[in-house]
């Protein structure tokens, strides 16, 4: 039984891993982040961003919309969404944020085998701009 068992589990967690990686590289070939240095930060949104475990959350409190945008994190990973409406919130996986080299972000988890990465800071481009976003910090237990 435990022979069996110990098959099952481990045929189950290949099946997970090459899932994901999978979508992972269809992200990163889909969209090619490059690092926002060449854009100075207009300003700071009152968009606020949690990072809960391995998603990241954001809440657009602002009183304007975003069309199709490109969320940036520690001014290395990125990852595209399609707008964010005002009131709107979205939960991103960290690991779909990929930099310009297809290296996901180490979003951490049960499974991760590596120390998660910090989240110091985020960032939006919209329309050629970038903007600062609002860190409320980690809810990593």
């Amino acid at each position: 039984m435990g022979l069996g068992f110990g098959l099952l589990l481990a045929s189950a967690v290949a099946g997970v891993g090459c899932s994901g990686s999978g979508n992972l590289l269809a992200l990163a070939t889909d969209y090619e982040g490059v690092p926002p240095s060449t854009l100075a930060q207009a300003e700071v949104l009152n968009i606020q961003v949690f990072r809960n475990v391995t998603d990241l959350e954001l809440t657009n409190t602002t009183a304007r919309s975003f069309g199709p945008s490109v969320i940036w994190v520690n001014e290395r990973y990125s990852r595209p969404i399609d707008g964010l409406a005002i009131g709107e919130s979205v939960d991103l996986p960290l690991r779909q944020f990929v930099d310009e080299y297809g290296d996901p972000f180490r979003a951490g988890g049960f499974f991760a085998t590596r120390d998660p990465d910090a989240l110091v800071l985020a960032q939006l481009e919209s329309d050629g701009v970038l903007y600062g976003l609002l860190l409320g910090g980690d809810r990593i237990k």
